[in-house]
């Protein structure tokens, strides 16, 4: 498998990201995943909060495969310095070494010495912490984890899991989260219900064979002078999971016959739900001259393929 989407352009390949899509807004779901749409330039919270997950996803590997918890850390710091640094590209797009600057995006909070501080102190908070790292079937560390499972209709289930843990008996994924918001019994209740967690279960239970129980988040709150962790969990039983299940094949069987009949109505319920979609400003114009809205504020990107960028 290639691609995410079969020769008439139906997607059958899904993941937590264009399973939410779905249950959002048709309309949006077609702008983004099929047509490709996309800001000009990656936010400021999306390039953070990458680097920083991608940081100690690293560092967990490392460390699971037998590297020095100092060394592991240095090598992480190090790759998060270079994918902070903004390098000038050829016409290739390729970067031109010794050239370019230190990222700097003008944000209060969510910046180059702020993502470096915040991996280190992360790694030193939880550096006792009991978790211990789910071996599996073949004796290899689950850390770094893809997996692509087929389930009914032709569908296939993807998701990239950081690590999977032993917390005291609790079979659980692990997840990290970084936020601007107070950390609270109220930020993690967010998380229930939650496509991402759920899935993230689901994928543990039916394609790993693992009992994983739930999630556990590592949540971060950057501020501007520190950066505060708080650990929750999220569980899911074996009800809650075949509910998912049963609500996201009915989510993606809509979104294929939307495909199927280039039919993609809006859910305008959502327009204002967190801070606002992207594409509001479209969305209000008359469909006649969304393209060229779409053209002034947008780009057409490769498009978001859940069996590439898991």
């Amino acid at each position: 498998m290639n691609s995410s989407f079969d020769s008439t352009g139906v997607q059958f390949a899904w993941d937590s990201t264009s399973v939410k899509l779905a249950e959002e807004c048709l309309y949006k779901y077609k702008l983004k995943m099929l047509d490709g749409w996309s800001e000009p330039s990656v936010s400021v919270h999306l390039r953070f909060g990458g680097i920083y997950a991608t940081a100690l996803e690293h560092y967990h590997k490392h460390v699971a495969y037998g590297m020095d918890t100092e060394d592991a850390l240095r090598a992480v710091v190090a790759e998060a310095m270079v994918l902070t640094w903004d390098y000038e590209k050829d016409e290739d797009g390729n970067p031109i070494p010794e050239t370019g600057q230190a990222w700097n995006p003008m944000h209060n909070t969510k910046t180059r010495d702020n993502l470096i501080r915040t991996i280190i102190w992360y790694i030193d908070h939880f550096a006792n912490d009991e978790l211990h790292v789910v071996k599996l079937a073949d004796g290899t560390p689950a850390v770094e984890y893809s997996i692509a499972l087929p389930v009914d209709d032709g569908i296939v289930f993807t998701c990239h899991l950081d690590r999977l843990v032993d917390y005291s008996d609790n079979l659980m994924v692990m997840d990290q989260k970084t936020t601007g918001a107070t950390l609270s019994a109220a930020y993690f209740s967010a998380y229930s219900p939650d496509t991402q967690m759920s899935m993230y279960t689901f994928m543990g239970k039916t394609a790993l064979k693992i009992p994983v129980k739930g999630v556990i988040i590592d949540a971060a709150q950057i501020a501007v002078g520190f950066s505060r962790f708080e650990r929750g969990m999220t569980f899911r039983t074996d009800s809650q999971l075949n509910e998912w299940y049963n609500d996201t094949m009915y989510h993606i069987e809509t979104a294929q016959h939307a495909t199927r009949e280039h039919y993609f109505p809006m859910n305008r319920s959502s327009c204002g739900n967190y801070g606002g979609c992207q594409f509001r400003k479209v969305c209000s114009k008359s469909p006649e001259h969304r393209l060229n809205f779409l053209k002034a504020d947008f780009v057409l990107d490769e498009r978001w393929d859940p069996l590439k960028r898991r």
